[in-house]
């Protein structure tokens, strides 16, 4: 019998949709990693964002067969992954669209209707009406140009918004109305009113946005990133709101998180913050499920080949 951990907080709800399914299987639920390991060692896949799956774990887990990873980053398997080569990984790409585009639009609106300011308004009992911005007519460029940014793309263009993309290749992409490749970011963001972060982080993608993007970015200009704290060089962000470079930034992510008392994003003006939570959402598991249930049943079938979202 296939023994399959799954751990999470919310486990209820894949263990109320997946043993009906699966009789076959013999599920554990743990909801706190802490409390992880010893299942770890006898089971034959895991089923969890894992970021508690340390390379010594992995080695450990001699049993261990596959891991599906529960969002689209898988950074931090890496170690795993080195200790576990023979693991098979598969992620969670393609159901984080509607929350990510929503976050996103979260902050293009926090900073362009001044939502820090009217919070301080109403705490004050100020009635200031202030002139606020419209997205309307604006111009977005998304760096990254996966699933969930065909998504941004639908919604911004909903709104009357043109979209550029930038990726490793100049490429056309539906939705997309012109792609700059990486070599060309400077012309890409030269004429943006926005600037979104969707990029997944890696050795390539290390502060890809930094000093010399600003400097080719507009004064009135919005950096929003909800991809990884890594890709954006916070240093270079700070120095260039300061200056006016760019006139604010949205941010979901943080070079470290949680983001220290001594940062000065805590206090600025020009700087809307959210905890890392882009890709939450209440529906969560239901859209996770949409992953987990084809591929435990091509696992368990003995069909690797017709798993999705494989990472290579």
């Amino acid at each position: 019998m296939t023994k399959v951990l799954i751990v999470d907080n919310e486990f209820e709800k894949y263990q109320s949709h997946l043993e009906p399914i699966f009789p076959e299987i013999e599920f554990t639920y743990v909801r706190d990693a802490a409390d992880a390991e010893p299942a770890v060692l006898e089971t034959e896949v895991i089923i969890s964002i894992g970021r508690w799956l340390s390379g010594d774990l992995a080695a450990k887990a001699k049993n261990l067969k596959w891991m599906q990873c529960n969002i689209t980053g898988t950074d931090h398997l890496d170690d795993a992954i080195a200790a576990r080569p023979d693991m098979l990984l598969t992620n969670g790409r393609g159901i984080h669209g509607p929350q990510m585009t929503e976050t996103t639009l979260l902050h293009m609106l926090a900073l362009y209707r001044q939502v820090r300011r009217l919070t301080k308004n109403q705490e004050t009992h100020n009635f200031d009406r202030f002139l606020p911005k419209v997205l309307d007519t604006r111009k977005v460029a998304i760096l990254g140009l996966g699933a969930i940014a065909e998504h941004m793309a639908r919604t911004f263009k909903a709104l009357g918004m043109t979209v550029y993309g930038i990726s490793r290749t100049d490429r056309p992409v539906e939705g997309i109305d012109k792609v700059f490749s990486r070599d060309n970011m400077a012309e890409a963001v030269a004429d943006v009113d926005f600037l979104i972060a969707l990029v997944p982080y890696s050795e390539d993608t290390d502060k890809i946005i930094n000093a010399d993007t600003f400097k080719a970015m507009k004064p009135s200009a919005c950096l929003i990133n909800v991809a990884r704290g890594g890709v954006v060089d916070e240093t270079a962000l700070i120095e260039a709101l300061n200056n006016g470079e760019i006139t604010a930034a949205g941010l979901d992510v943080y070079e470290v998180a949680p983001l220290p008392d001594e940062s000065p994003l805590w206090d600025m003006d020009n700087v809307f913050m959210t905890p890392f939570t882009g890709g939450r959402s209440d529906m969560y598991a239901e859209r996770i499920l949409t992953v987990i249930e084809p591929n435990l049943r091509a696992y368990v079938d003995g069909k690797l080949d017709q798993m999705i979202n494989i990472v290579e």
